[in-house]
């Protein structure tokens, strides 16, 4: 039996005390960013899985368009929309944690290939498709059934030139943008080119990868905006609580800076 789950309806209106859609000149500045904003090359598409966001999109809230972010956290991180340093989500955006849903992570001792945490919410996370582990296919499987028949997103590593997802069905799967742990986004433009009709992407914000509040806002909004199904991946690990407890809060104030921003132009 799974434990109590939650579901918040897409008419929740977020508490944006600062929802206006204002001017940042670090990214009205940035050459790539007005790129991928630029670019209609690709139609958007039909969101996935709103519901599974652990809050809504604002019905007042005035968006170029909707997005909903993806944690895949081994850290504790605070709830999105909950202000940082006085910067609030514009309502325009939701978001989910991996430790909020049922997480399945690879397990090639096990007789059903998953080892597996139920967070409650509905929705389920793999980690992680790479040609090393023989049977990604059967532990997407388990975890799916193990989870209920929830919805399942999938992690795919570099591999070196691309991302195989081997074929394994997904509700969202995400395209780690990055081939080590102190990597952020090597691979964006790869993906950006080659891989987004495909995958989502996920960039890495752990400590390791050393990037700072400006590079932190950029590689949000960018992420944000060149996704054409609605989800975008973050991938936050702070092993040695160098952040404090969790995610500093500035790192925070970046990402809703960054989703604020890409959903406004």
């Amino acid at each position: 039996m799974r434990g109590a789950h939650f579901v918040v309806p897409l008419s929740f209106v977020l508490a944006a005390c600062a929802g206006e859609v204002g001017d940042d000149p670090d990214l009205d500045d940035d050459p790539e960013l007005t790129e991928i904003l630029g670019d209609d090359t690709m139609p958007e598409q039909m969101v996935l899985d709103a519901d599974t966001s652990e809050v809504g999109i604002s019905a007042a809230a005035k968006c170029t368009k909707q997005r909903f972010l993806h944690i895949a956290n081994w850290s504790f991180v605070a709830p999105l929309d909950l202000c940082a340093n006085g910067v609030c989500p514009n309502g325009c955006w939701g978001f989910q944690r991996r430790t909020s849903g049922f997480q399945c992570d690879y397990a090639a001792g096990e007789a059903d290939f998953v080892k597996t945490r139920d967070g409650g919410a509905r929705f389920a996370s793999y980690n992680e498709i790479k040609p090393l582990n023989p049977h990604d296919a059967a532990a997407v499987r388990n975890c799916h059934t193990q989870s209920g028949g929830d919805p399942v997103r999938t992690y795919t590593v570099w591999n070196g030139v691309g991302w195989d997802n081997e074929g394994i069905v997904a509700n969202v799967k995400f395209a780690e943008l990055f081939g080590t742990q102190q990597e952020a986004t090597p691979h964006l433009w790869t993906w950006y080119g080659n891989a987004r009709g495909a995958f989502s992407p996920m960039t890495n914000l752990s400590p390791d990868t050393f990037i700072d509040f400006v590079a932190a806002k950029r590689v949000i909004a960018q992420i944000c905006s060149a996704t054409r199904n609605g989800w975008a991946g973050l991938y936050f690990y702070d092993g040695e609580a160098s952040g404090g407890p969790g995610m500093a809060e500035w790192k925070r104030e970046a990402i809703i800076r960054g989703m604020n921003y890409c959903t406004t132009h």
